[in-house]
């Protein structure tokens, strides 16, 4: 999604910069993500018992919107704000966003 390199150019260049540095040690990392969606994580969502606010981009490719929604559905306190419009990295931009949100659980 050209706002995600936009921001990778931008606001967010340093993060970028971080998982390219993390290239020399291998894709590992990124291989625990996905191995993540696929096992039990070893604790129920219902057994969170702290306010949850999830952030999702609509229009992320890397995580499904329809998985932040089924966090979210599974935490008591969670609140899922859903920003239209943006991808993965973009949605960084929304961090205000997301704290008011927080603030108000």
């Amino acid at each position: 999604m050209e706002a995600d390199y936009r921001a990778l150019e931008g606001t967010w260049a340093s993060l970028g910069e971080d998982v390219a540095a993390s290239a020399q040690w291998g894709s590992d990392g990124l291989v625990d993500d996905d191995v993540a969606f696929t096992r039990p994580w070893g604790f129920a969502l219902a057994d969170v018992v702290a306010p949850v606010v999830v952030v999702q981009g609509e229009l992320d490719r890397v995580i499904p919107p329809s998985h932040a929604a089924a966090i979210a559905g599974g935490i008591t306190r969670a609140t899922l704000v859903r920003i239209p419009d943006v991808g993965h990295i973009a949605v960084l931009d929304h961090l205000p966003t997301a704290l008011a949100a927080l603030r108000g659980l």
